[in-house]
């Protein structure tokens, strides 16, 4: 009888961090913030980085599809594990699909309202509207063929 309340208290505890440790993600983000980016550049990652506030006339003015990644380049080890395979992705989808990235610290409320819950989160966009949104963890394998088919190849 000890033990199942024993059990039962350390669950509970468990529960309980865990749903705390979403909450100071979902308000402080994840990382550091670096500050946004004032012009379509590079970023640590090796993709193109453009702020929060560009992205809406960025959107508009490509005539490609644009795959955006909300993540942050310093300090977060998610974004960090997705770093390569998203080059690859780019390399990829290059001449289809755009990919470019947007920091998700910044942006918190953006992500939101585009219904990703974690960094990285990614936002497949098709003439400036989105079409569909991923948040880690994400196999970009699987990713990459959900593009495809939206966009038709």
């Amino acid at each position: 009888m000890i033990t199942q309340a024993r059990s039962q208290h350390s669950s509970a505890q468990h529960h309980c961090a865990s749903f705390l440790v979403c909450i100071a993600v979902a308000v402080l983000g994840c990382g550091t913030k670096n500050g946004e980016s004032a012009s379509l550049n590079t970023g640590v990652n090796g993709l193109p980085v453009i702020s929060g506030s560009q992205l809406t006339e960025y959107l508009t003015e490509n005539s490609l599809p644009v795959l955006v990644e909300f993540g942050v380049d310093f300090n977060c080890s998610r974004c960090a594990q997705t770093k390569n395979d998203v080059l690859r992705l780019r390399e990829s989808l290059r001449g289809d699909v755009d990919v470019v990235r947007v920091d998700f610290n910044s942006n918190a409320q953006t992500v939101a309202e585009l219904g990703g819950t974690i960094c990285p989160t990614y936002v497949l966009f098709d003439s400036g509207k989105p079409v569909f949104t991923r948040s880690f963890p994400v196999a970009i394998g699987l990713l990459e063929g959900e593009i495809l088919r939206q966009i038709g190849e």
